[in-house]
Order: C-alpha cells, then structure tokens, then sequence
C-alpha cells in the first residue's frame, strides 16, 4: 500500500545498508516460504515446500568433506549446489534437475557430454525443495549452462535462513526455467547487471520469482563522483530480456524488493511479468524501462535519480523499443522497422525527482512516458509523479489506452527545463501525442481526472479526448495546449474548457494537505474544500485508490480519494 506522506529521510543514509539487512532479517524470520506468490495470471505458482536444505559459506563443508545438506552440516557454496560446471568438492551439482558438464571429456562427434543426475537421489536436492542460506558472502552465481534446458516440474526456492543475511555478487538465470528467490541481497561494485533473467537463443526461460530481494551497492553512495558512479555502480540491477519477439524469455515476477545505488534501475523486456511493490531510490538513470507484452508495474516507489555524467536523459519509466528483429518486425509507412506491445498496466507509482535534500547530483527527471514502439490497451492509473522536467505522463502511438485518475506536479526547482537564455520552457506535461520516432499515429485514447500543471493533445485523432481534468495554477496560470484543425491552441487563464477540462486560479496548497517542495514534503491527499473531491467522470475510473481504499459512487479526481468508499 502506497504510504500518504512522502518526506525527506531522516534515517541516515549511512545506516542504509544495515537497515536492509535488519528488514530483509525480520522479513525472512516471518515468512517461511510458504505463502502465495504474486505471479502474472497464467503463470506457475509455487507449490507446498518439501524437503529444507542448508547452505553456509562460512562454516559450510563440501561433500568430498563431509557436507550433506543438512542443517548440521550444510554445504558451503550455493554455486556448488546449482552450478552446471564442476565446483571444488562438489563431483556434480547438488539440485538433481541441473545438467552438468564433463568436461573435459567428450563424445565420439567431439561435443562436450552434459549429463542430468538421477532424479529420485535422497542426497541431493529435488524439485520443489527449498534451500536456506545462512549469513555470509556467495559470490557470482549462475542458473544455467550454454546450450543446455534445466528443467524443474515444480519451483525450486532459494532464500535466507530465518534471521540470516546471504550475500550474492551476481546472479545469472538462463535457460532455466521455476526458480523462487526469497529475503536475499545481491549487491557488488561492478559495471555488470546484478540480476540477469535471460534465454539462451531457442531456449527459454520462465516462471523465475524474486521476492523480498534487495539489489545494488553494498556501500553507501552518498559521496561518489560521477566517475565513481560509472565505475562502481551495476549498469542495471535487474534485466530481464528475451529475444526478438520476446517468446524465450516470459512469467517473471519480482516483488517487495529494493534498489538502490545502480545505474539503470529494471529492465523488463519479457513477456507477462510483473514488478511490484518495490523501491528504487538514489540510481543514476532510467528507474524503469519496459518493452514486453502483459505487463503489470503497480505500486512502486521511485525517487532520488542523479545525474552520473554519462549522458542519458532520465526517466522514472519508460516504454523502450525492445530487441528488434527487422525480419518479423512491422513497419511504419515510411518503411522504418519497429516493436509493437501491448496490455500494459502501470498503476498506484510514485514518481519523485528529489527527496533527499542532500541529493549530490540532482537532475532532470522524465516522469511516465513512451516515445518509441507501438502500445496498444496501456492503462496508467492511480500514480503520482513530481518532478520538473516537460513530461509528466506523456505517450504516443497508442491504441485503446487510458489516463486516469493521476496526480502529476511541478517541484518548481526547474532542473533541467530552462534553455540556454535561463527561461523555463515546460510544465511537466500530462497528454498524448501523435506518433513515437517509429509507431503509428494514435487513436482510442481517454485522459480524464487527472490533476496536472499542464495538458497537451498534440497532433492526435479526433478519438483521443480529454475530460474532467484539472490544471493546478503556476504563478496563478495553467497551460492546456489542443490540437485544432490541425493547429496547436493555447490556454492559459483560469476557467472551464472542453469537457470540464479546468484550470484552478488557485495553486496546489489549496488542493492537497502538505506539498512543500521546498521542504520536500509531498503529502498529496486531497484537502477539504478541493476542487478535485466528487467532481471526476466515473466512465473507466479505477475502483480503488493509490492507497488501496475505495472510491466508492463520487469519484474524486486525482490519485488520492478524500473519502474512501463515499
């Protein structure tokens, strides 16, 4: 559930690091393993846990040394339990399902010899199984071997021992398919991904589940240069990615967990996944980009980006243009190649540039947006972005999409939205456009109770329409900017204009309880005597809020309902 107030930390960022480790801790002491899995509809959900087994990097033994797995006497190495090349004391792979190399040897065509274990061996681990770390540090690991399918009918689980901290560098799933990662951290200084969920050409992976998993820095980033950044810092915490076409790669799932000190913050570039109930906080580009069909992105909390000095323009997320195959991608009139998506949700964000007054590389920040591909049934609903930079929520080329209830602001610092003569150029922006770089034009497009500074229909089909919106005043002004007989038309001035489009004279401390950028308090429910309260459309409103409450008959505008379920 998305919390009302938004502050600026008081908790040391110093502690940041042992503050995950007493939350992932207690989160591991509490759950078992055993509750439900949120998973995209039609995906494997794990089944009951059968047999526990025990991994302990520091005063584990391998199996040459009498290590059996139990919790008497744990193997000392995960990637000896799961790792398709042969380990120190480890003959073959603990997890029976694991093909595994012979090398050197080879057969008679001169191919190397994989071999799978025997399946019902009480040694090792089984399908369904569920192996517990225990505090400590495990290095890269890797899922998976080139070339080779691992295989399990039922998940696999990885996760901390109640009250442990494991620690892995890296870690790689390929080929691979229903594996579950629990209350593990994966932090490393590297320029690498952290998390990589990925096919090997024709073969596929899918069904991998991530919860309660914190990835980035091991170190506190607050005092990193920008050549520091670019150094240390993993380029993407989390990339899943499927080939062209996007069928290899499928049903990931990652959930309650944190990011933080990375460059990119996710990837999502496979098919029916969902990314929910995380945070991304002080990474230094994208929070989020995403290019996949069946995707749900709902109740994620992005904040503080910084400008690391290479050159990328940030956004908190962005629809991107995916792995591209020329030979079965479709082309726009003028002949250029692109990537079609569709039914996307992106519901109950939170978007904010700065929190954190002692931010050291503060930046512009794009907010919810796609200028690349092709989007057809995307839903934004419910989110909250604050930031500076010209695009709120902003999509073109899309088909049967809708805006709804969001509340978008300006922080007024004006980072990053001045030209070179020091004048403001934008608002953040809430609208449509016409067409993405290669998309078509777009059509069947709703954008109604919203709360934005301004609106722009730019260029758009007489099917893309606005309503019962509200533009909050800057200096007593707002800005809504139409497309008219194919010519842009302009208002400014307070009034009612369209269909119940509004621009208040008043400015955001007559519409929410506490917004005070300045202070970086951004308490956006609504306030008594709100423009926004019963007065949006309720064709196609969500049923429930950004926190989860319901609207109930009078639909507020905005993200926040001032009185759940009246």
């Amino acid at each position: 559930m998305a919390n009302r107030v938004e502050g600026a930390s008081m908790i040391l960022k110093k502690a940041r690091v042992l503050v995950w480790v007493a939350v992932f801790g207690l989160a591991a002491a509490l759950d078992s393993g055993v509750r439900a899995a949120e998973v995209y509809p039609g995906c494997a959900e794990p089944g009951p846990v059968g047999k526990i087994w025990y991994v302990d990097s520091v005063h584990g033994k391998t199996p040459a040394d009498g290590g059996n797995g139990s919790q008497t006497a744990p193997w000392n190495s995960l990637s000896g339990v799961v790792s398709s090349t042969k380990q120190p004391g480890y003959p073959q792979p603990m997890l029976s399902t694991i093909p595994y190399d012979h090398y050197p040897r080879k057969n008679a065509e001169g191919a190397r010899i994989y071999a799978d274990g025997p399946s019902a061996d009480p040694t090792r681990v089984q399908p369904g199984d569920e192996i517990l770390l225990m505090s400590g540090q495990y290095g890269d690991v890797a899922i998976g071997i080139y070339g080779v399918q691992t295989n399990n009918p039922a998940f696999v689980t990885i996760a901390a021992a109640p009250g442990e901290t494991p620690v892995l560098a890296t870690l790689r799933v390929a080929a691979a398919n229903m594996w579950r990662f629990q209350h593990i951290s994966v932090k490393s200084i590297g320029n690498n991904s952290a998390i990589m969920v990925t096919n090997q050409g024709p073969l596929t992976t899918s069904d991998i589940i991530f919860e309660s998993v914190a990835v980035g820095s091991p170190e506190s980033v607050d005092d990193w240069s920008q050549a520091d950044w670019r150094a240390k810092a993993h380029r993407i915490g989390l990339q899943e990615v499927s080939g062209p076409g996007g069928v290899y790669t499928k049903c990931i799932s990652f959930t309650g967990g944190a990011l933080y000190g990375v460059g990119f913050g996710v990837n999502l570039f496979a098919h029916n996944s969902i990314f929910a109930h995380n945070t991304i906080d002080h990474f230094g580009d994208d929070g989020l980009d995403y290019a996949a069909n069946n995707l749900i992105i709902k109740d994620n909390y992005v904040h503080d980006n910084q400008d690391i000095g290479d050159g990328n323009h940030e956004d908190c997320m962005q629809g991107f243009i995916g792995p591209l195959d020329k030979t079965i991608a479709l082309k726009n009139p003028k002949g250029v190649a692109y990537n079609a998506f569709s039914n996307i949700l992106i519901e109950s964000n939170r978007c904010i540039r700065q929190t954190d007054p002692n931010l050291k590389y503060p930046t512009n920040f794009q907010g919810i947006d796609a200028f690349d591909s092709d989007w057809t049934n995307i839903r934004v609903v419910n989110n909250v972005v604050v930031t500076s930079a010209c695009w709120g929520i902003a999509y073109a080329s899309v088909h049967g999409g809708m805006i709804i209830n969001n509340t978008v602001l300006d922080d007024g610092s004006n980072v990053g939205n001045k030209n070179a003569a020091g004048q403001v150029m934008c608002l953040p922006w809430v609208g449509v456009g016409n067409a993405t770089h290669e998309g078509l034009s777009s059509n069947d497009v709703t954008v109604r109770n919203n709360i934005g500074p301004a609106y722009r229909m730019d260029g758009v089909a007489p099917s893309v329409t606005m309503d019962h919106n509200i533009c909050v005043a800057v200096d007593g002004k707002g800005q809504i900017i139409t497309s008219v007989r194919g010519k842009m038309k302009t208002v400014v001035k307070p009034g009612v204009y369209g269909d119940r489009n509004t621009i208040d004279r008043r400015d955001a401390s007559a519409m929410f309880v506490d917004f005070d950028p300045t202070k970086y308090v951004f308490d956006l429910r609504l306030k008594p005597g709100s423009l926004a309260i019963g007065t949006g459309n309720p064709k196609d409103a969500p049923s429930v809020d950004i926190t989860g409450a319901p609207r109930g008959s009078k639909i507020d505008i905005g993200a926040y309902q001032y009185a759940p379920g009246k």
